[in-house]
């Protein structure tokens, strides 16, 4: 990995259109834990960044290393002061701290735009490097769903996650 000479964290705008698409489909190429298994056409990515950018009920910011988008996080404002986060970061930005610094910035915003006193998660329990990053965070698992989450060709266990922010 070439050196990183500057990181940002922002919101997506609609002109990041061709590096989320290099983004998600590089996650889906190396079959990365999310929810989506398919690459997305060009035409699936503007749409998936419009719902980003147009929804009220939900907190989308964008990982820039360089010039280039290598993670992107959301939060969902649930009902009475939950939320529900979800991550991603391509694989050569892992395990330097971005997705730490990420996750981090997108719980505060999280927590004061939505008024959160909880935010959940749901992770493959096969996913063990994020549930230690979500464990360093102050996450804790509250139960498991069995075969709960299709990866691929499998069912595969969810655990599912809290922190409790008050």
């Amino acid at each position: 990995m070439k050196p990183i000479q500057k990181i940002t964290i922002r919101s997506p705008r609609l002109s990041d259109t061709d590096s989320i698409l290099k983004l998600m489909n590089s996650l889906v190429e190396e079959k990365a834990m999310l929810g989506m298994q398919k690459k997305l056409t060009r035409r699936e990515a503007i749409k998936w960044l419009e719902e980003r950018i147009e929804n009220k009920e939900r907190l989308s910011l964008f990982l820039i290393a360089d010039k280039e988008i290598v993670g992107s996080v959301r939060i969902s404002k649930g009902k009475d002061g939950v939320g529900t986060v979800g991550i991603s970061v391509e694989k050569e930005f892992r395990g330097i701290g971005l997705g730490t610094k990420l996750l981090e910035k997108a719980m505060n915003d999280g927590a004061k735009k939505f008024k959160l006193r909880i935010i959940t998660l749901e992770v493959l329990k096969i996913n063990k490097i994020a549930i230690r990053l979500y464990k360093k965070l102050g996450f804790e698992k509250i139960g498991t769903l069995k075969k709960g989450a299709k990866y691929y060709d499998r069912y595969e266990d969810s655990i599912i996650m809290a922190k409790y922010l008050k």
